[in-house]
């Protein structure tokens, strides 16, 4: 770009130059415009060169969503039921500052359509940093890579610790980890400030040690240990001044392909101590969550897959002793294993216990376009006597279509059929369509 251009400025200016000597203009005028040609020929070939430079730096990306949903989801087929439309917007900017430091920003704007009667009051309540961290890579020559800052943790699948994507907002941490990588497994560290101010040691924390080792190409088993708490002390009772909670999660995890087969299993195991609203005291905890999900490729060409899925979470029968065994799903991404219409991700939705037998079905369509069907039978394991255990069967069918390489949309359709003493009489519906651009 910069030598013809030279070349070009180069031939207009001897011309130039020329015809001022024949017209009998003076050199006290020609050099100034020699200067500000000069002047501008350098501007233009420096303006290349920081160019080139900021390209190989710097990267921006970024993705917008919109997702439109109907919500028919209150068992009661007489109440009119809403549709809205979320969007997220998220900006991405990648610098690398030298070969071993590299710093990421992601700015995200989330929002519901017609929150904001107009753009011109310039408030925008949910734009913010999403994520904003620096890595540096084998820090002391100990060959450990660092990530300093507010950032997406991803555990395994995200059973117990993930980003939440599909949410409007999504999860992020305020968090230091500490990443080994060898060629027979990895090592992941980290420690996250949940909730803390200045000033105060009181607070909340999440630390964990996640360690990753193949078995085979495809296969790999993982080992976990995650301990969050809660500095903040019990106000009153026999357990004045001890910490609000003290809770230790471990467990091991296998995933793997081979010869058409697929799997995930999963087992995990809380103890520790929390602090019961219920009895005013601390209790002891003691509970467990196990699954196992199966699939198998039928058809390779068309995509054609079945698979099937047990998971029971243990629930807690007798609230009023000092003993809690419901499992707490800590900081998971709930929405991809208990149903898509996400009745069973909420405070409370494991306080009986949850038993999910399912089923799911998919294939391509085409080059462009999959399907799937997937089928949940709910029942809560630990239900009062007196009260149903059947909580409810689950449909849901999702279609997902590559407009082309940077549009892609996606719908789905869900039903819910409620077991006797669980929502209400009717058949809940929701379904949505969503379309995402990636930049």
């Amino acid at each position: 770009m910069v030598v013809p251009f030279f070349l070009g400025l180069q031939h207009e200016g001897l011309s130039f130059f020329t015809n001022c000597l024949k017209e009998g203009i003076g050199m006290k005028r020609v050099l100034p415009l020699w200067t500000l040609l000069v002047v501008l020929i350098l501007s233009v070939f420096l303006t290349d060169v920081v160019a080139a430079q900021t390209a190989d730096r710097l990267s921006v990306t970024g993705q917008i969503r919109q997702r439109t949903e109907y919500s028919a989801k209150d068992f009661n087929a007489d109440i009119d039921d809403p549709l809205f439309s979320f969007l997220r917007t998220r900006v991405n900017v990648g610098v690398r500052a030298n070969d071993d430091v590299k710093a990421f920003v992601q700015f995200q704007d989330s929002r519901v359509w017609g929150q904001e009667n107009s753009t011109l009051d310039g408030n925008a309540p949910l734009f913010d940093v999403h994520q904003a961290f620096f890595t540096v890579n084998n820090v002391f020559d100990s060959g450990f890579n660092a990530k300093v800052g507010r950032q997406e943790i991803n555990v395994g699948n995200q059973r117990l610790v993930g980003a939440v994507g599909w949410h409007n907002v999504g999860r992020t941490f305020d968090a230091a980890r500490f990443m080994y990588e060898a060629e027979k497994g990895s090592l992941d560290i980290f420690a996250a400030r949940l909730v803390g101010s200045t000033g105060t040691p009181d607070g909340d924390n999440l630390f964990g040690a996640v360690g990753t080792y193949p078995l085979a190409d495809g296969q790999r088993v993982e080992a976990l240990v995650l301990f969050d708490n809660s500095t903040f002390p019990v106000a009153a009772g026999p357990d004045v001044d001890e910490n609000m909670l003290s809770r230790v999660t471990a467990g091991v995890a296998a995933y793997g392909k081979e010869s058409g087969f697929d799997y995930e299993l999963e087992a995990y195991y809380q103890m520790g101590d929390a602090f019961d609203g219920g009895t005013g005291e601390l209790g002891s905890i003691a509970a467990y969550l196990a699954s196992a999900k199966v699939g198998y490729l039928v058809d390779e060409e068309k995509g054609m897959r079945v698979g099937g899925l047990f998971t029971i979470v243990s629930g807690d029968d007798d609230a009023g002793d000092r003993d809690i065994n419901n499992f707490n799903t800590l900081f998971a991404s709930n929405h991809k294993f208990y149903g898509f219409m996400d009745y069973f991700i909420g405070a409370g939705s494991f306080a009986r216990g949850l038993q999910d037998i399912g089923l799911s079905f998919g294939m391509k369509a085409n080059d462009q376009t999959s399907v799937s069907l997937d089928l949940h039978n709910f029942t809560a394991p630990q239900a009062p006597s007196g009260f149903d255990n059947a909580l409810g069967q689950e449909i849901d069918f999702t279609v997902n279509h590559k407009y082309n390489s940077a549009l892609t949309l996606v719908a789905g359709l869900s039903a819910f059929m409620p077991g006797d003493d669980f929502g209400g009489e009717d058949t809940a519906f929701w379904g949505y369509l969503s379309s995402i651009v990636n930049f």
